[in-house]
């Protein structure tokens, strides 16, 4: 009966320490930095689709957005796919693009008409939970219209922004390892 239980214990760790090994996927060595000097803040007027409740509450069918653009370079010596996500009041987005190991790379919101920064991104819309690869200008601002361009400002809107990076889908033995998170400071950015 001892010899039975021992016999039992070994099987089962040795199961357990084969589980264990199989699943150790690297993460990727890839580092993002925000560069200063590549930030830059503007807005747009008019998206003119919803009913929206002002910040002065005053109630609109259209209103003031941000429009930024973030410079991220990916100082590690690997290659990765980036995503900056900026999230405001329930709105905002994700933006995803490849940044290759010692390239810097433009993430800019949503514009209309598209441009080539824009263009090459893969956006996805956290209000609407589905993917799309071609700005849907109202429903990426939605939540995020404030009555007048100063307060466009990052610094005065404060939206939440983070780059994720490093994950591995399906790598080595089947396993996933999860994206590590950058916060950005907006305080430390530019005022332009």
């Amino acid at each position: 009966m001892i010899m039975r239980f021992s016999f039992i214990l070994l099987a089962l760790g040795l199961w357990a320490a084969a589980l264990s090994s199989c699943c150790q996927p690297g993460h990727k060595n890839s580092q993002p930095v925000v560069v200063d000097s590549l930030f830059q803040e503007s807005y747009a007027y008019d998206l003119d689709i919803y009913s929206t409740q002002l910040a002065n509450g005053i109630g609109s069918d259209s209103g003031y957005h941000p429009i930024y653009t973030f410079g991220i370079a990916n100082t590690g010596p690997d290659d990765d796919d980036f995503t900056l996500q900026i999230r405001l009041n329930g709105a905002g987005f994700d933006i995803t693009k490849h940044v290759p190991a010692g390239d810097t790379v433009l993430f800019e919101t949503p514009v209309a008409p598209p441009n080539s920064i824009t263009m090459n991104a893969k956006y996805f819309y956290p209000i609407l939970a589905v993917a799309d690869t071609i700005p849907l200008m109202p429903e990426a601002y939605y939540g995020m219209f404030v009555p007048s361009p100063d307060s466009t400002k990052i610094r005065s809107l404060r939206p939440d922004v983070r780059v994720l990076y490093g994950a591995i889908d399906n790598g080595p033995e089947a396993c996933n390892t999860p994206p590590s998170e950058y916060n950005v400071n907006i305080d430390a950015l530019p005022d332009r």
